[in-house]
């Protein structure tokens, strides 16, 4: 009997996406997000990205957004509104 070996990977589609703009500088009037999932130590990396800023660009505007690791990210209109930009941990 010969045996029929299967993929178990799924099959996905391709699609770029281009990057949003950079902010041409980061400093005092730079709002930053910081996003964490809630996985195991992304607060401790993200509060040291934080911290980096601040002494490095002055940032001193941060805005923080927690989630669940095991649901999705539902980001509110405030949040996005006021960051400049977003740093994100998303691993263990």
């Amino acid at each position: 009997m010969a045996a029929e070996l299967m993929n178990p990977c799924a099959v996905f589609e391709e699609r770029p996406s281009p990057l949003v703009p950079r902010p041409p500088a980061l400093g005092p009037d730079t709002t930053v997000g910081l996003f964490a999932n809630d996985k195991k130590n992304a607060d401790v990396l993200l509060e040291n990205v934080e911290s980096l800023l601040r002494e490095r660009h002055g940032v001193t505007d941060f805005r923080w957004f927690h989630k669940e690791a095991s649901s999705p990210a539902r980001f509110t209109e405030e949040f996005i509104a006021e960051c400049d930009v977003v740093a994100a941990a998303i691993a263990d």
